[in-house]
């Protein structure tokens, strides 16, 4: 039995887009945290590897949400009807499961 097995048939499992959604959220949290805390900093040199860390960060949210984009995970060119739409499906769905 793995770490995840369970027979419980009512819990929720993680597939690989739930993981790659949830890593772009905690992306974009540290990409904020970062920005903000780079104008507070006073030394030079904290200053300049936040700002490095940041660029990082920047780099790896495109490279995380360009994979998102390619297996129709994210949505990003979605008009705002189509991102309703999209939303109202997926409610409709977890209260059908629920």
């Amino acid at each position: 039995m793995g770490l995840f097995d369970t027979n419980d048939t009512n819990m929720n499992i993680m597939d690989d887009k739930d993981i790659a959604l949830s890593a772009l959220t905690a992306s974009k949290a540290d990409i904020s945290s970062l920005s903000k805390a780079i104008p507070e900093a006073t030394n030079p040199q904290l200053r300049q590897m936040l700002t490095s860390q940041l660029n990082s960060c920047i780099n790896d949210h495109f490279k995380l949400s360009d994979m998102a984009i390619s297996k129709g995970w994210y949505p990003a060119y979605a008009t705002p009807e189509e991102q309703l739409k999209n939303d109202l499906t997926k409610a409709d769905k977890v209260i059908k499961e629920g």
